[in-house]
């Protein structure tokens, strides 16, 4: 009887020392599956170091699989890495022949023209301004998504800054017919951010606004503990909840037409220049009014 009481003890402690090592096993595999995830450019694979068939298989075919999606990870990478650049090397080549194009239309006599050929020479240069818009989006958009794009964060007063972006186009909100209301602050909103991004992030809004307010723009900025928050409106046709979602994508309109000029680039570069320069953007319909709010941490 005492034997097969001690035989009894011996296969529990065997059972329960097979389930220890078994469960102490499993844990470090989904440590080491967790740092993987978080560490996708490192080759390794998963490790059990217990003896045991079945696990053994599991784990075979697991490290298949992962070093398979790794190769698949690999590839497409390298792929879209390749079509950027192949974007980036376009838009370079594109850009020196039409600066030169609107160059010389700026030579022209325009005095000596025509009426005729005057309206036809402003519809080139409306064109070519689009298609440099157009170019300089793509441009931007390949540096972006390849970390390519060089940020020098200097000190620059949005304050300031926002009056004098608006009053360089204050004949364009003009000849649109727009109504312009401004609430900004009587003293200095000092940031920190890269100042030729920030000129980007506003001439692609600002050209975003200019093609689809219908009568009123309102630009507000105001200060909470930490933050700066700069918000652009402009009345327009009501938008989708499911379309706002979308408006940072790239190529999306939630207008479609072949007679706008819009590609959907431009609010997709505004996203990404944005967060590059450690601010945050979002969209949203209230009162009939599209609404931007941009928001920048403060300097200390």
């Amino acid at each position: 009887m005492a034997y097969v009481l001690l035989f009894t003890i011996f296969i529990a402690l065997l059972y329960i020392t097979k389930y220890y090592l078994l469960t102490n096993n499993i844990k470090k595999s989904l440590q080491e599956l967790k740092y993987m995830k978080q560490n996708p450019d490192e080759n390794r694979i998963l490790h059990f170091s217990y003896p045991n068939k079945e696990a053994d298989a599991l784990f075979f075919s697991l490290n298949e699989y992962i070093l398979l999606t790794r190769e698949r990870e690999i590839h497409q990478r390298n792929t879209e890495k390749g079509f950027r650049q192949q974007i980036e090397n376009i838009s370079h080549d594109l850009r020196t022949p039409l600066t030169a194009i609107l160059g010389y239309l700026e030579l022209l006599d325009k005095q000596q023209l025509s009426l005729e050929n005057l309206e036809s020479i402003e519809i080139i240069e409306k064109r070519a301004k689009y298609l440099q818009r157009l170019i300089q989006n793509f441009y931007d958009l390949s540096r972006l998504q390849l970390q390519d794009y060089q940020l020098e964060p200097v000190t620059v007063d949005l304050n300031k800054f926002t009056k004098e972006i608006l009053l360089i186009h204050f004949h364009e909100f003009e000849s649109r017919g727009l109504t312009v209301k401004m609430t900004l602050l009587n003293r200095p909103c000092i940031i920190s951010v890269d100042r030729d991004a920030l000129e980007r992030i506003f001439a692609n809004l600002l050209e975003n606004i200019l093609r689809y307010a219908q009568n009123k723009f309102i630009v507000t900025l105001y200060l909470t503990k930490e933050t700066a928050i700069l918000i652009f409106s402009n009345d327009c046709k009501p938008i989708k909840q499911e379309y706002l979602e979308h408006l940072f994508d790239r190529f999306f309109m939630a207008e479609p037409s072949h007679n706008t000029e819009s590609t959907g680039l431009g609010l997709a570069v505004v996203r990404l220049l944005i967060t590059a320069i450690g601010g945050k953007i979002s969209a949203y319909m209230q009162d009939d009014m599209l609404h931007f709010q941009l928001t920048f941490p403060l300097s200390p």
